[in-house]
């Protein structure tokens, strides 16, 4: 009787210490398999700028590129480097390419050729993942996408008259005033995106001739090709459309409700919304207590923020019209009135 007990007991901690084993593989295996899920999370930086971070508990790579200090982190030198939290890997680049947002009024103009591909690639990137962040095919995003060109991009971009959209005798050349494609065109690699007849390097920054003109211009963009190209990174593809109005044809005052600038109620405008008068077009990119800030390319200064305080704005301003875009955008994602 006794020899039949000790036989049990050995037999039920045997299937006892096997069906722990089995629950111990598949805790490990579920363990690794979040962890797998989790890892390889991607952060861009610019140089100096700073996030919040409000992991408790990490281990940084390189501390020469990144640091963390009371919930911050901030980009320290150029470079990628990892940042482990538990069984999460944050993987931080950190790029003296661009800036964080600062209104600059003395920015220098593009030079030609100023970017490799590979650098084009990165902006690119860095492009694609703060419109994600604020959200892609939302209000935030084509704000963010307005703000990257003219805040964070470190040169200005030359106005240029577009060289015959929709003009019958001329080519479609969507490169010349109206890139409108996703990222950012500052190499020769990026030139397969363009459609119809172009010159071998005429990325922005690059002297092609301009009709309007009669000489030899760097490229950039116009007004609706700024406009386009921004809301076109977001998500939001309105076609090769220009300002408007222009009776019985469909252009950037058709996408919400145009209200004059003498009735409109401030209280309800936002950032993302257009502004226009005859034939031109920018878009609000930030609002404070005192100002509003509108982003346009304009054939005087060319790619700029202008500043106007709230009364001005209103009773002397040149802007015509605001075009309320709540029904064309639907969706505010992580909306910010300022860039701060």
């Amino acid at each position: 009787m006794k020899l039949k007990n000790v036989f049990m007991t050995v037999v039920s901690i045997a299937i006892i210490s096997v069906f722990g084993l089995n629950l111990y593989g598949q805790y490990e295996t579920t363990k690794r398999e979040v962890c797998e899920v989790e890892s390889g999370s991607v952060i861009y930086l610019a140089l100096d700028e700073s996030l919040s971070f409000d992991e408790e508990k990490y281990q940084i790579e390189d501390e020469n590129i990144v640091s963390v200090e009371d919930g911050m982190m901030k980009g320290l030198s150029s470079g990628q480097t990892n940042i482990t939290s538990g069984c999460h890997t944050y993987v931080v680049n950190v790029s003296d390419l661009y800036s964080a947002p600062v209104l600059n009024m003395d920015k220098s103009y593009l030079p030609e050729g100023r970017y490799t591909s590979e650098e084009n690639r990165y902006l690119d990137s860095v492009l694609e993942y703060l419109i994600d962040q604020a959200g892609y095919q939302t209000r935030a995003g084509a704000v963010e996408a307005a703000r990257f060109l003219t805040l964070r991009f470190k040169y200005k971009l030359n106005y240029f008259y577009e060289n015959g959209r929709m003009e019958e005798d001329r080519y479609l050349i969507d490169a010349e005033g109206r890139y409108y494609h996703k990222g950012l065109y500052l190499s020769v690699s990026k030139a397969f995106q363009v459609e119809g007849e172009r010159n071998t390097s005429d990325f922005w920054g690059s002297p092609i001739y301009e009709w309007e003109t009669g000489s030899y211009t760097p490229n950039g963009l116009d007004c609706s090709g700024f406009i386009t190209w921004a809301l076109y990174n977001a998500g939001f593809d309105c076609g090769d459309i220009g300002a408007g109005p222009s009776e019985g044809v469909y252009d950037l005052t058709d996408l919400g409700k145009m209200v004059y600038v003498s009735d409109v109620d401030l209280g309800e405008v936002k950032c993302g919304d257009l502004v226009g008068l005859d034939g031109h077009i920018g878009m609000i990119i930030g609002m404070d207590e005192d100002n509003i800030y509108i982003a346009e390319s304009y054939w005087v200064n060319d790619l700029q923020v202008r500043i106007y305080d709230y009364a001005e704005f209103i009773e002397k301003s040149e802007w015509y019209y605001v075009i309320m875009m709540d029904d064309y955008y639907k969706n505010e994602g992580n909306y910010t009135d300022f860039w701060n």
